[in-house]
């Protein structure tokens, strides 16, 4: 029998664990548009601005996981209708639903849903 979590990962994702240092993950959710530089990719730490107010400066945080309320979290993982979990000094910060989600490198882009 296939777990929930097994599911969510076989849908379209982003790992940003797996990505290369000075990538970018571009995200809209149903509030906000997020980009993300990642800076320390195994620790999942990444420089984030967004449009909504708290974030319009850029911060370094820690991308924690893809959140599928009440119980279900994939560490690391972007995914389509997952909330964002995202860590930062001062406390935790949680997105509205992925809308959408891109990948961009030096000289290459990737729309992944």
């Amino acid at each position: 029998m296939t777990t929930l979590v097994e599911k969510l990962r076989a849908e379209p994702g982003i790992d940003v664990r797996r990505l290369k240092v000075d990538t970018y993950v571009f995200v809209e959710t149903a509030r906000h548009v997020y980009e993300m530089k990642i800076v320390l990719p195994h620790a999942g730490l990444l420089e984030i601005t967004s449009s909504d107010p708290p974030l319009h400066a850029p911060t370094v945080g820690q991308f924690v996981s893809g959140r599928c309320p009440p119980d279900c979290d994939l560490e690391g993982w972007i995914g389509k209708g997952l909330l964002m979990l995202i860590r930062f000094r001062n406390g935790y910060y949680t997105s509205a639903p992925v809308v959408t989600a891109e990948v961009q490198g030096a000289h290459w882009h990737f729309t992944v849903f």
